[in-house]
């Protein structure tokens, strides 16, 4: 039996093995998530005119060197306004303006409404009460952006803010990296879908549903096969439609028992495995092979090890076939808040919950009865990362943790 591969080696296989997927075009609403493939310029300046930041009244400066001073108002202007049809302030002059509203030609400045008063006995005149510098609480034309400036580049991720710059450029419709279509498909004759009673012997389905909700977490469009059972006709019939996807995602069958199929299966249909051994703790029994661009993650069956191997293995290989310039998951150093005491040999990744200290980073190793301990994986927003060489780690000393994507969120 071959010697398992580290975690590292495994990666950068994969990695190697993961294609960039081609672009496409599609509407601007639609790319929150992916990767920006083109550059994006401004079509015009931002402000496109002088603006008021405040509500108020647009003045000459000058004329409130001498404070109060009873001005006669011309126009009300809210936003919106056409600047090209704004009357002309002049000395003694004003226009009642709201924020966001264009600055009248002669105006420099807008003293804020606060700052003013009624005339008694006359409704077209204010009085201002104290002076306003030139260029106070206008923001001119062109201010954020020139016409022509990058605003973005290739490669860059599209979040929502990202789409907000798209929409002020009129950029309807995006150049992003490809989306790849995932399939999932869950193995055994133990399994029933979540809707039947287990019965004597069986266990319901929680991988698949676990494994295609991770896979669309992570941006893909997912595809939950069901489950194929340990007879090699239908599991090979429901392995070559799994293959139509760009990446296909098993879980269970992958071990060493009379009825663990799916590597010979894959093999049988032309797949080539790169590897099927990996130390690391939990998930050792696991396959990765390609057939053509199609990558093939063979998850072992309990809950846990798949769980992992999809945020250590498929998660990254996902997110460099979409494009991303950076593909590995964040990882940070935290302090272990218990001891840790593992079996030396396999590296370990143990779900986990880190937290902000005001020294960093501090995690917490979760209590589990092992790799089907399926709860588990609704517990954590991490994985901790024991070397393999390592037996006992004490409170307090550092370790690596890989965030999960949804640890903001728990």
């Amino acid at each position: 039996m071959a010697t398992p591969l580290a975690v590292d080696e495994a990666l950068a296989a994969i990695l190697e093995a993961a294609p960039v997927l081609p672009s496409e075009e599609i509407p601007y609403q639609e790319a929150l998530g992916r990767i920006l493939q083109e550059e994006v310029r401004a079509d015009h300046d931002s402000p496109p005119f002088d603006k008021a930041l405040m509500d108020g009244y647009a003045v000459v400066s000058s004329d409130l060197g001498t404070t109060p001073r009873v001005l006669r108002v011309l126009e009300e202007i809210p936003a919106g306004s056409d600047p090209g049809r704004l009357e002309t302030l002049t000395t003694g002059t004003t226009s009642r303006i709201m924020t966001g509203a264009p600055i009248p030609p002669g105006a420099d400045a807008v003293l804020i409404v606060e700052e003013t008063e009624p005339v008694s006995g006359d409704a077209g005149a204010i009085r201002a009460k104290s002076r306003v510098g030139r260029g106070d609480n206008v923001a001119r034309r062109g201010a954020d952006v020139r016409a022509g400036d990058r605003l973005l580049a290739p490669g860059e991720f599209i979040g929502p803010g990202e789409i907000g710059v798209l929409a002020s450029c009129g950029r309807t419709r995006v150049r992003v990296g490809g989306r790849p279509r995932l399939a999932v498909l869950a193995t055994g004759d133990e399994l029933v879908q979540a809707d039947r009673d287990p019965g004597p012997g069986g266990i319901r389905n929680s991988n698949g549903p676990l494994l295609t909700a991770l896979a669309r977490r992570a941006g893909t469009e997912a595809l939950d096969l069901g489950i194929a059972p340990d007879e090699p006709g239908r599991l090979r019939q429901a392995l070559e439609r799994g293959l139509e996807a760009d990446v296909l995602v098993t879980s269970g069958g992958v071990s060493m028992g009379a009825r663990d199929l799916v590597g010979e299966t894959l093999r049988a249909l032309g797949v080539a495995i790169r590897f099927d051994r990996v130390a690391i703790k939990p998930g050792k029994p696991f396959t990765f092979g390609t057939r053509g661009s199609t990558l093939v993650f063979g998850c072992p069956g309990n809950p846990v090890s798949s769980y992992v191997i999809f945020q250590v293995f498929a998660r990254p290989a996902i997110r460099r076939m979409m494009g991303f310039a950076e593909p590995l998951p964040p990882r940070v150093r935290a302090r272990l808040e218990a001891e840790v005491r593992q079996r030396p040999g396999r590296t370990g990744y143990y779900q986990a919950r880190a937290r902000v200290t005001a020294d960093g980073f501090a995690v917490t190793i979760l209590p589990t009865s092992g790799s089907a301990d399926f709860v588990s994986c609704a517990r954590g927003n991490a994985l901790a990362i024991v070397p393999a060489e390592v037996e006992t780690l004490a409170a307090g000393e550092v370790v690596e943790v890989l965030l999960l994507d949804d640890h903001a969120d728990r």
